[in-house]
């Protein structure tokens, strides 16, 4: 009855399960970025659907009435003017580092995508989700299976040609190429209901997932660069794994009570200045040889802490792409409904 329930209120409400999954998705982009960590775990335990995650949950809160134009206003505001903003502040900490100030380095900041790194290494995300979501929404009036098949030459592309997808300043070709984990979201929104056994049927899916990647038929995929992995299996592995988390948080996270499923909310809130600034952390504590451990709870602490803070301010459309925390009636309230 409690997941029936669950299944018939998740697309209304603010969910602390998705919410929950959003900040294990940022936690897991910091441990990827960890060079200290780099490794078989990380690469094909972590990089197969931390990225697609937030990708396919799009898909999972996709709202079916809304217009092109106003996705493109919702998104250039909770997406695009954050990435403006902390791509200008980061962007004047990075060149301030440099002796000399060359055109080159300029040009990488304007067509960002695969040709940021180091500071900037989670901004092509931003632009990538962007255009994905943009692209859905121009494209749902086709027929169903026009869009996947449009979704698929996408991904055949960037399997065919990926330096040459990757290089397409912000992501764009990326972002086309990670369509398909949008859609899957979206698909998987449609027949939740008919899933009544949750947790079982996650735990499931997760383990044959984790099955098939220990077996070592599916490979990591690295979305920044294009790397989709074992053709057709990693796609499938990282949807498999993208659903079973869904199934499992949806069937644990409520049972833990009002208050951390607020507390979730509140942190997915402003964890958009998390994955755009956790690099820049990152790299001034690996500059001073700092042990693994601290690096990673220093890139998390040092950037959440603040954007938690940010959220109370007028700031906070600009810096998190989320509104200003007392703007909402209640936690639970602060962003629903949740439909994106």
């Amino acid at each position: 009855m409690v997941e029936q329930a669950v299944a018939k209120t998740h697309l209304t409400s603010r969910s602390g399960a998705v919410d929950f999954l959003r900040i294990l998705g940022i936690v897991a982009v910091v441990a990827g970025h960890m060079g200290a960590w780099s490794g078989p775990i990380i690469r094909e335990g972590v990089y197969t659907w931390h990225v697609p995650l937030f990708f396919f949950l799009s898909g999972y809160l996709w709202s079916e009435n809304r217009l092109l134009m106003a996705e493109l206003r919702k998104r250039a505001r909770t997406l695009l003017i954050p990435y403006g903003f902390w791509l200008a502040l980061v962007g004047i900490w990075w060149l301030s580092q440099m002796e000399v100030i060359e055109g080159p380095a300029i040009g990488r900041l304007v067509m960002g995508g695969s040709h940021l790194a180091g500071p900037f290494a989670a901004f092509w995300f931003v632009t990538a989700l962007f255009v994905s979501v943009v692209v859905l929404r121009a494209i749902q009036g086709v027929p169903l299976w026009l869009q996947w098949t449009l979704a698929a030459a996408a991904l055949v592309a960037a399997s065919l040609a990926p330096d040459v997808v990757a290089q397409v300043p912000l992501s764009a070709l990326v972002g086309c190429a990670c369509l398909v984990f949008v859609m899957a979201g979206r698909e998987f929104k449609r027949i939740r209901h008919r899933v009544t056994r949750a947790l079982s049927a996650g735990a499931l899916i997760l383990l044959a997932c984790g099955a098939v990647i220990l077996a070592g038929w599916s490979t990591y995929l690295d979305l920044k660069y294009a790397q989709l992995g074992t053709p057709v299996l990693t796609v499938l592995v990282a949807v498999g794994i993208c659903t079973g988390l869904v199934l499992v948080a949806e069937a644990v996270i409520p049972a833990l009570g009002t208050r951390f499923n607020a507390g979730m909310t509140t942190l997915a809130r402003c964890g958009f200045m998390v994955v755009l600034t956790h690099a820049v952390v990152l790299v001034a504590l690996t500059k001073l040889n700092a042990a693994p451990w601290l690096i990673f709870t220093g890139s998390l602490a040092g950037c959440w802490i603040p954007a938690l803070l940010i959220l109370r301010t007028p700031l906070a459309p600009f810096l998190l792409g989320s509104p200003r925390l007392n703007e909402s009636k209640s936690p639970t309230a602060a962003a629903a409904p949740e439909r994106v």
